[in-house]
Order: structure tokens, then sequence, then C-alpha cells
């Protein structure tokens, strides 16, 4: 694709679209070298940059190391299912105990996180037992949220 400047825009679509996405977000992170859709995530740190990326607020980045894998994970899938309504995926044992884990799993859940960080998806929480019930007696009522 040429720009208005005459330049060669690249364009990635897939799998290489949402690496590249990571790998854009992630930069200047400590410790997170995006390369892959496997074993860059291993550690967690990489999901953990991208909530305090978008959420600094969600998550001190500055207190993790690389070194506490299943810490990193539990962090990042509780903030997000519980913060940002994206579903907890991914397993933290899983993820500690496979080196390369699964890149289709990863590329799954990431796929949420862009979903919910770019393209607005936002969802409304997950709703608790208690507000279930609640909610059962609700069903036919439509409900609008603003986005950005």
């Amino acid at each position: 694709m040429m720009t208005s400047n005459g330049n060669i825009k690249v364009v990635k679509r897939g799998l290489d679209a949402l690496e590249a996405w990571g790998r854009r977000i992630t930069a200047g992170y400590r410790d997170v070298h995006v390369n892959d859709l496997t074993t860059s995530w291993r550690d967690g740190l990489a999901f953990c940059a991208i909530i305090h990326y978008f959420r600094p607020d969600l998550i001190d980045y500055d207190s993790l190391t690389k070194e506490n894998i299943l810490y990193n994970n539990r962090l990042a899938f509780r903030v997000a299912k519980e913060h940002l309504s994206i579903p907890a995926l991914l397993d933290a044992e899983d993820m500690l105990k496979h080196i390369e884990p699964d890149k289709r799993s990863i590329a799954l859940y990431l796929s949420e996180y862009y979903n919910y960080f770019e393209n607005g998806k936002r969802r409304l929480p997950i709703p608790s037992s208690d507000n279930e019930n609640n909610n059962n007696n609700n069903n036919n009522k439509s409900m609008t949220t603003s986005v950005r």
C-alpha cells in the first residue's frame, strides 16, 4: 500500500499483526522482548506490560520480576478478568509448567486484549454470583455502554 507521501506502508494481518501489536505496546518495558507468540509471553510480564500501558493504575509493573512466572501470570489473568472483563483463557500453572506455551492459546488470549484496548470492545463486568439473580430478572431489558 502506498501512502500519500510516496512511502510504502506494510500492512500486517492475522498472527503477524497481533504479534507486532504486542511488540509495539510492550516496547521499552523492562525484561519484555516480544519475538513470537510463545516463549515471549511465558513469564507473564508482557501481559502485565500491556495492562500497565493502558491502565497503569491496575498494575505496579516496577515491582514485578521475570523469575516470578506464576505470580506474574496470575496477576495479569486476575486483573484482566476482574477489571477489564477479559476471560482468563490461559492457566498460570500451565505457563509455568510448559517451556513453550501453545501459540494458538497465546494468540487467542492476546486477541482479547487487542479487542478490548484497540477495537473498543469493552465489556460489562463479569457478574458475581450475587448479581446473577438480579441480572436474570432483567433479561428483557437492553443495555448500552459508552466505549470512549
